[in-house]
């Protein structure tokens, strides 16, 4: 199933692994606007990305704040949130280096550590309310990195920060 990354058109993906290539890059301090469709009857998630983080090695950690989250009309949906986000997993990590279902609209940050070059951070399943299924539609993120930050911040997992 197709998604729509600017003006290109990628192929999305419904799992996070090392060796899939990125789509697009972004600068620490940077945002991007991913926009992802849904996948009505699908038992996956589909995955937006995966976008390179500029200068991301492992160890480091990538600070990731929601800027908005909205339909493909344009419009910002307050309540909005990514299903599922979160950057690629190393080669002897778990399947998943992500966070599901955490209601993380605009305004929420979220603390990922690198386990791969570029980080190769993805997002998708977005939902538009209590209950909807994952419909089409826009996220806007800033990406921030720390070098060095899992052994700075003891970080080995993602961490949530909520609004």
């Amino acid at each position: 199933m197709p998604l729509s990354y600017g003006s290109r058109t990628v192929l999305g993906h419904t799992r996070w692994h090392p060796e899939i290539p990125a789509v697009a890059e972004v600068i620490s301090g940077g945002s991007v606007r991913l926009e992802c469709q849904g996948q009505q009857g699908a038992r996956e998630a589909l995955l937006c990305g995966p976008v390179a983080v500029v200068g991301a090695e492992p160890g480091d950690v990538v600070v990731v704040d929601v800027l908005g989250v909205g339909r493909l009309d344009g419009v910002t949906v307050p309540e909005a949130h990514p299903g599922v986000i979160g950057c690629a997993p190393g080669s002897a990590d778990p399947p998943v280096g992500s966070c599901a279902e955490a209601r993380l609209g605009a305004g929420s940050r979220i603390v990922l550590p690198v386990r791969v070059r570029g980080a190769k951070l993805s997002a998708g399943d977005l939902h538009f309310g209590r209950g909807c299924t994952a419909l089409d539609g826009w996220i806007d993120l800033r990406v921030n990195l720390t070098k060095r930050g899992v052994e700075r911040f003891h970080v080995t997992g993602p961490l949530l920060m909520p609004v």
